[in-house]
């Protein structure tokens, strides 16, 4: 190719590479971007409050401002029933069970011993939260202490819900509170979505400091019981500009990491203007580590203009890297758009894409200004790394600008000067 020509197409340069080594290079970028979007959910709910330390959990039942709304108190629990010990076999069961507790916690600790005992926990505290809260207190080993103390209030959310939220709330270390808050509503979702809600709305109006965090579990708990559409509510509703960003954020990223195509439509026909771009982010960040290419067809139906051309970016950026040639070969057949030439000029920028081949992708930029800016951000790149290539290219190109010129012939200079 010769880069001072007015170059249209983008090689493909995949045919360029050893298949070999090409076949493994998609491979491993497969891989990576099937962890990536739940890395990224994981670090979002640790950014808001869970560490992964286990901390002791207070022996007492903390004292804490109550929700607005009144709740009944939890009922007295009825005397249990006798029942014959069970086997040694370690199994689940929905309901309270004494006898299999007594015997369960006498045996030595295993993962499915563990498992079954938060279950009888959970079971307990649908009917006897206090108690269930104190047997969780009352284990020695502080990581299953902390496991019991989530199914107890995950027990306790399903029919308590707001009491739970109290309790939960009262906690002085702001990673347990969230753990905490979490399962309740992990419990009450499952049970009761609009309870769920009703729970959250009242935290958000009588502790505001806690908004942005609970809104964010409870938006959590909704996605991860497949309530998006109660998830989409409660982030439409949020207070605030900065709160509701992050809400539809989250609720959509969730949302398009499960759902893609449902996630788009539902945030595509949002009719506010801003909320509907907040969506659609949270969408292209939850959509484009599993399906860029997907995700970029469905960008391109978008009407023009906004911040689309930004996602398209971000969409082409994430196909690049999982398949160039395919990426590459979009460019090639693309019809002549801001939007695309803006989504274009982010791949050529990224550090992954080869020099050679982010000059061609500039080039190909219909957009005079946009293409001067994206080859000036190339040759940046490229004085550091091989500098004759690079003069030899600012040389003879007839795409700078002359404010771009000028910087790039800063740099050269100041490279030159350094050898």
């Amino acid at each position: 190719m010769q880069h001072g020509d007015a170059v249209r197409r983008v090689p493909i340069f995949v045919q360029t590479m050893n298949t070999e080594t090409a076949a493994k290079r998609r491979l491993m970028t497969r891989i990576v971007f099937v962890t990536l979007p739940l890395c990224a959910a994981c670090f979002y709910a640790g950014r808001l409050s869970v560490t992964s330390g286990h901390k002791p959990v207070p022996s007492e039942t903390p004292v804490v401002r109550p929700l607005a709304s009144d709740h009944q108190p939890a009922p007295t629990p009825a005397a249990t029933p006798a029942h014959a010990a069970p086997s040694n076999t370690v199994s689940f069961t929905n309901r309270w069970d004494e006898a299999q507790w007594q015997q369960l916690i006498s045996q030595p600790g295993t993962a499915a011993r563990n498992a079954a005992l938060a279950a009888l926990l959970e079971a307990l505290a649908t009917t006897d939260p206090q108690r269930a809260i104190a047997m969780a207190q009352a284990e020695g080993n502080l990581n299953l202490r902390e496991d019991l103390l989530h199914a107890a209030l995950r027990g306790w959310g399903r029919t308590g819900a707001g009491d739970a939220a109290v309790w939960a709330l009262g906690l002085g270390d702001p990673s347990e509170r969230s753990a905490a808050m979490a399962a309740v509503f992990a419990g009450a979702v499952a049970t009761n979505p609009d309870e769920a809600m009703r729970v959250g709305r009242d935290i958000f109006r009588d502790n505001p400091g806690e908004a942005v965090v609970t809104g964010s579990l409870l938006i959590d708990a909704f996605c991860d019981n497949g309530n998006f559409a109660f998830a989409a509510q409660l982030a439409a509703d949020g207070e605030g500009t900065a709160q509701r960003s992050i809400w539809m954020a989250e609720a959509y990223s969730r949302w398009a990491t499960l759902q893609p195509q449902p996630a788009a439509v539902a945030a595509s026909i949002i009719t506010d203007p801003t909320v509907r771009n907040e969506a659609l982010h949270g969408v292209v960040g939850g959509w484009a580590g599993s399906d860029p290419a997907g995700l970029t067809q469905f960008l391109t139906q978008l009407p023009p203009g906004g911040d689309r051309g930004l996602m398209i970016g971000q969409a082409l950026q994430s196909w690049a890297r999982l398949d160039p040639e395919a990426a590459a070969n979009w460019i090639n057949t693309r019809e002549a758009s801001p939007d695309y030439d803006e989504g274009v000029a982010a791949v050529a920028g990224s550090s992954f894409v080869k020099t050679d081949i982010a000059l061609g992708w500039a080039e190909s930029i219909g957009d005079s200004k946009l293409r001067s800016e994206t080859l000036g951000n190339v040759l940046h790149n490229w004085v550091l790394e091989d500098l004759p290539a690079a003069k030899q290219y600012f040389d003879t190109t007839k795409y700078l600008l002359p404010e771009d010129r000028q910087q790039i012939s800063e740099i050269i200079a100041t490279a030159e000067a350094g050898e």
